[in-house]
């Protein structure tokens, strides 16, 4: 293989991988909405979560909080 060819399938596979990223990106971010949103369990608790759900809440959000995304 080239070097050119190279180069151009590496380019050509950052850019795919910048994609998936901002993907990524909105489903984390879609994730989180998910514990905060209006009268979810980390907000309101309209859910009426008990006190043991709600500690596995907080522990899954610190999951999906540690994943790297895009900054946008």
């Amino acid at each position: 293989m080239k070097i050119e060819e190279l180069i151009t399938k590496q380019q050509i596979e950052i850019e795919e991988y910048k994609q998936l990223l901002q993907e990524n990106h909105k489903i984390r971010h879609d994730l989180i909405m998910r514990f905060y949103a209006m009268g979810q369990p980390l907000n309101d608790n309209i859910l009426k979560f008990n006190h043991e759900q709600l500690k596995w809440c907080v522990k899954t959000i610190e999951l999906i909080e540690s994943i790297n995304a895009l900054k946008q």
